[in-house]
């Protein structure tokens, strides 16, 4: 598992935001036994979106909104991936630390509004902010042919929601998710249980 497991390497030159093109991985047919083992199984490898380290904060809270995505992996002018940035990395760039000691199940209309106000402010100070400033830099990659196992436990034991899946070069060649593996495993137990009927 060593050599499957990476980390990015320093960035080179940044690009502008991108929509990198893949050729789509669709999972083999599940037969009575589950026949996806590897990363390459299940990993997301249509359209995938990146950042680079120069692109703005701005920018990257405008392709997680439009696109419904909660993260980002970051990438050189190479394609090769130098960090990750999520939805918590942008929006809490000065949150970290608080917490709400409130007991309440549903915030009252004045504590709603102040959380409003609090999100706008944050907002606020993320203008101009750069993808470096925020990004989390070398993160864990796999490559296709990791045990799905495997990257299933680093998803886990590092409480991650998605790991980058990278070629020999350190290059994007996709993504997987917990969502890819929960979708696998449902596809594989509906299948076992179809032949089994």
């Amino acid at each position: 598992m060593q050599s499957l497991v990476q980390r990015a390497g320093p960035a080179v030159r940044p690009l502008g935001p991108r929509r990198l093109q893949a050729r789509r991985v669709v999972p083999r047919a599940a037969s009575t036994e589950l026949s996806l083992s590897t990363v390459k199984d299940v990993m997301s490898s249509g359209t995938l979106y990146s950042v680079t380290p120069e692109d703005t904060v701005d920018a990257a809270l405008e392709i997680l909104v439009s696109n419904r995505i909660t993260g980002l992996p970051v990438l050189d002018a190479e394609g090769i991936v130098v960090g990750v940035v999520s939805d918590f990395d942008l929006l809490a760039l000065d949150a970290v630390g608080r917490v709400n000691d409130d007991n309440n199940l549903f915030p009252s209309a004045e504590q709603s509004w102040q959380a409003f106000k609090e999100v706008k402010k944050m907002l606020a100070k993320s203008a101009g902010k750069k993808i470096r400033d925020v990004m989390t830099p070398k993160p864990i990659t796999v490559r296709p042919e990791t045990n799905l196992n495997d990257a299933t436990s680093i998803l886990i034991s590092k409480k991650i929601r998605r790991l980058p899946v990278v070629d020999e070069q350190g290059k994007l060649v996709g993504l997987i998710s917990r969502g890819n593996i929960v979708k696998a495993a449902l596809a594989a137990r509906k299948a076992a249980s179809a032949s089994s009927n």
